[in-house]
Parts: structure tokens; C-alpha cells; sequence
């Protein structure tokens, strides 16, 4: 089932992250702390090893889509709101804390596990079950670390104002 427009909106969301991610701002600081680095990186390249395959129930085929939409939505939000401020490993380019980033703190993760959803429902199978609860898992870790490194007067104020991490009343 592959050769879906979903897969060209993919390419051209990961092109756009290459893109900002050659273009960003430089930080004030970046974590050196190896868990946090094999998190980012185990967080954004986990997603490249789910499959097309399994189970493709015409019910999970068709929410599964407007899902992974709803994620899209929410990523592009995120991703435009964060613009240069971008990075894949913990660090300080500037808080962002407008558009998503009021409503909860982590709106790109919260995007790329509701698309993950949304994959999943359209390719069930043991082995992306496996694959997303470790994407999940990753981002769970990455959140920690950034907010590790990100401790300070200014990020503690924003806690207090944005007490929600990926999903409002739930963490």
C-alpha cells in the first residue's frame, strides 16, 4: 500500500526539517549528556522504520488518514511556529512560546505521535505496534532531557503557564 499522497507529504515535511535544521539559529548552549543525544536521534530516526504492510482494515484505512492529517496540521503548526529556533538534540536557541507552544509544552512531539497513530491504524502490524511504542518511548525521553537542559527562571515561568507536556489534561 505504498504510493499514497501521504508519502509525498512526508518527504516534503522531512525536506523542510533538513532545510530549517541547515538554517537554524545557534544555540546558547546544547546538552552533552550521551542519553540525550541517543534520544533525539533514536526519537526522529525511529519513524523511518515503520512499514507499510499488516493489517489495512478499510476503517483504519480511512480514520487512519484523517489522523495522520490531523498530526500533519498540528506539526506544520508547531514546526512554523519554531521556525530557526529548531534542533533535534536538547539546547537553548530562544524559547518559543506562542501558537501550540501555549497550549502545551512539546506540540511537535504530540504531531509526530498522532501521526504515528494514524500510520498505524492504516498498517497495523506487530512490528509498527513495536515501532511506535519506541518512538513514544524516545520522545518521552527527549522531553526530559530538554526540559533538564532548559532549566531556568524563564522556562519555569512557562511551566507554570504551560503545565501540560503533549496533551492538555492528560501529561
Amino acid at each position: 500500500h505504498t504510493g499514497r499522497p501521504i508519502g509525498l507529504v512526508f518527504a516534503v515535511q522531512q525536506a523542510w526539517v533538513v532545510l530549517v535544521f541547515l538554517t537554524r539559529r545557534e544555540p546558547r548552549t546544547v546538552s552533552r549528556r550521551a542519553l540525550d543525544w541517543t534520544a533525539a536521534y533514536a526519537g526522529w530516526f525511529t519513524s523511518f522504520l515503520i512499514r507499510p504492510g499488516g493489517e489495512h482494515l478499510a476503517w483504519g484505512v480511512a480514520v487512519g488518514f484523517w489522523v495522520q492529517i490531523a498530526g500533519l496540521v498540528l506539526w506544520t503548526w508547531a514546526f512554523a511556529k519554531l521556525a530557526r529556533s529548531y534542533g533535534i538534540v536538547a539546547a537553548d536557541r530562544g524559547l518559543v512560546t506562542g501558537g501550540p507552544y501555549a497550549i502545551v509544552r512539546h506540540p511537535l512531539y504530540s504531531a509526530y505521535i498522532v501521526g504515528g497513530i494514524g500510520y498505524l491504524m492504516q498498517s497495523l502490524s506487530a512490528w509498527n505496534i513495536l515501532v511506535n511504542l519506541a518512538a513514544i518511548g524516545w520522545q518521552f525521553v527527549r522531553i526530559r532531557a530538554e526540559e533538564r537542559h532548559l532549566a531556568s527562571p524563564e522556562y519555569a515561568a512557562y511551566r507554570a503557564r504551560v503545565p501540560w507536556r503533549l496533551c492538555p489534561g492528560l501529561w
